[in-house]
């Protein structure tokens, strides 16, 4: 039985200061993990399949070959680069399209989903809280006076302190449209005040 690949993660300030000498970088899409046989891929919402490994013996460099070999027509593999420069394109590509992640590094010599590396990219946000749950265990939040989404606040003493106006600091990654994604509370602000 093929096993869906493991991730360990690292952020963006993190893998900016590694030597990624014997890593093969890729783009991380921001699609649902697929099998297509034994090609493992992003499906994207509109149905496009980007392929980015294939569960065979080997290294990196064989499966490499083998993938490109298993290409079928509408497939469109993912951006591969090498170093830092490769991490600050996709680290631009991610901010432009709100994705959390940006790149998935595999070390050249080991097989099939071992040791990789997920790149995410994780930025601390002040926003204002505009509603305290209503029930749920998560809040309403707004960034420079939108609507920004929901963060989910899991420390019941945390959620019944926070109030309407507050200030919270919280981590995920901002789409362009002003829409938090993967956010995890961080901290109320209360030495930001409270917006009127």
């Amino acid at each position: 039985m093929i096993q869906r690949p493991h991730y360990s993660m690292m952020t963006v300030a993190d893998a900016l200061t590694r030597d990624w000498r014997g890593w093969s970088l890729s783009r991380k899409m921001d699609g649902c993990f697929e099998w297509r046989g034994t090609t493992c891929g992003e499906r994207m919402p509109g149905g496009t399949f980007h392929p980015f490994d294939i569960a065979a013996a080997g290294d990196w460099c064989d499966r490499s070959a083998a993938l490109l070999s298993a290409l079928q027509s509408g497939w469109q593999p993912v951006q591969q680069g090498q170093g830092e420069a490769f991490i600050r394109e996709m680290i631009e590509a991610a901010r432009r399209d709100g994705t959390p992640d940006v790149v998935v590094a595999k070390p050249l010599g080991a097989p099939f989903g071992v040791s990789l590396t997920k790149i995410k990219l994780v930025e601390t946000f002040d926003m204002t809280v505009t509603d305290t749950g209503d029930g749920r265990l998560s809040i309403g939040l707004s960034y420079q006076g939108s609507a920004a989404g929901r963060c989910p606040v899991r420390d019941l003493a945390i959620l019944d302190s926070l109030r309407v106006g507050e200030v919270v600091e919280v981590a995920g990654t901002l789409t362009v449209q002003g829409k938090i994604r993967e956010p995890r509370f961080l901290r109320a602000r209360p030495d930001k005040g409270v917006t009127p």
